[in-house]
């Protein structure tokens, strides 16, 4: 027979959302507004699951102050202002700098007047108020001094010495409020723009867990390839992807084949770890990442899918015989043996190609004839 030949690897494949990062504020930062709310309530939420947001946008409000995003890979573990020193500062102020807001002198890693200044033209863009804080150590050096001139007196005629009386001692200085950044209010997140995973929360419900959910970067595919056809794909191979559930359909790419992976092996927990979500039926399997040039539609977040690769194909219809009517002598000659239409049998010289759905492609050598409609012989 003569047909087209396509040799096709069917798969099951799960898309992950990788590495995510959740918010949860915890308390409220001080402002120039006045007094400071007693309960943590959601005011406002700006995004949707599935939307792509840039750094410095309000995502979701909570008690009218937001929750936002900055470019960064080190979690923000503390509040940061005016004294704080460390590499959580310096990607701040990179941070502020990409987007517009240089931080003046200050030394890279040093949260200065200019860091200071930037955090507050931050938020004037965001439309808040800028967060403050009361330093302890604010004007310590001037209660100091005040402190040691209360204790010393003016000599007075007679050398009676007068005690001063000053104002400073009896009504100590209090510490200047300076601006923050709050660990409730930033999230560092290494590639922007980010994909919201999900946003848990509706305006007035109280905060009790994450208010959003950022993926630190694209949806992964990744396909369960069975380990005895892996000779069968390789990089660069198209794929048609198709979850059955709701119908969303793409094409992608082969970008890696890994090495075979046990289930409970260390592999394993690595590919779970980093959400993954790995084969049910516990059989070893090849991990196939597959990758989208134009990026994942949202639809496919969660979502178990079929994957399909054609492996090899022929350009046209070519001659196809069985499989089990291919022959390979001692010689090494692969052949297949002809049923003439007076019953006599031709064995006739062949090289084989594509093979697929049990059927193989055969071209004869040179010097014999094999014809569309010829009776083979199965089974030699």
């Amino acid at each position: 027979m003569r047909q087209v030949l396509q040799n096709t690897v069917v798969f099951r494949g799960t898309f992950s959302n990788g590495r995510t990062i959740s918010v949860t504020p915890t308390s409220v930062a001080t402002t120039g507004n006045g007094s400071q709310p007693t309960a943590l309530l959601v005011t406002g939420v700006f995004v949707q699951s599935g939307q792509r947001v840039k750094a410095g946008r309000p995502l979701v409000e909570y008690d009218e102050r937001p929750v936002f995003a900055l470019p960064g890979t080190l979690p923000m573990y503390r509040d940061l202002t005016i004294g704080e020193k460390g590499k959580d500062v310096a990607q701040l102020q990179k941070g502020l700098g990409s987007l517009g807001w240089p931080t003046g002198s200050d030394p890279s890693g040093t949260f200065g007047s200019g860091t200071a200044a930037a955090v507050r033209r931050m938020y004037a863009a965001m439309g808040y108020s800028a967060p403050l804080t009361t330093s302890a150590d604010t004007g310590s050096s001037a209660s100091a001094a005040d402190t040691a001139n209360a204790g010393a007196g003016t000599e007075q005629p007679g050398g009676g010495i007068q005690k001063s009386r000053s104002s400073a001692a009896s009504r100590p200085t209090k510490p200047e409020p300076t601006v923050m950044l709050p660990v409730s209010e930033a999230v560092f997140v290494p590639s922007l723009p980010a994909r919201v995973v999900s946003v848990p929360v509706q305006v007035g419900d109280a905060v009790k867990g994450p208010v959003i959910t950022l993926a630190r970067g694209d949806m992964t595919l990744t396909g369960f390839f069975d380990p005895s056809e892996r000779r069968l794909i390789s990089s660069g191979m198209k794929a048609d992807i198709l979850a059955e559930a709701t119908g969303v359909h793409a094409m992608g790419v082969v970008d890696s084949v890994g090495a075979i992976v046990v289930p409970g092996s260390g592999a394993d927990k690595t590919a779970s770890d980093s959400g993954t979500t790995t084969p049910q039926n516990g059989s070893a399997y090849v991990p196939v990442r597959i990758k989208s040039k134009a990026g994942w539609d949202k639809k496919f977040a969660d979502q178990d899918v079929r994957i399909t690769i054609t492996a090899a194909a022929t350009s046209g219809a070519v001659t196809a015989v069985p499989e089990a009517a291919v022959s390979a002598g001692a010689d090494a000659r692969t052949t297949v043996t002809v049923v003439t239409a007076s019953g006599t049998q031709l064995v006739v010289p062949v090289t084989v190609g594509v093979s697929a759905d049990g059927l193989v492609q055969v071209t004869p050598v040179r010097g014999h004839t094999l014809r569309a409609g010829d009776r083979v012989v199965v089974g030699r």
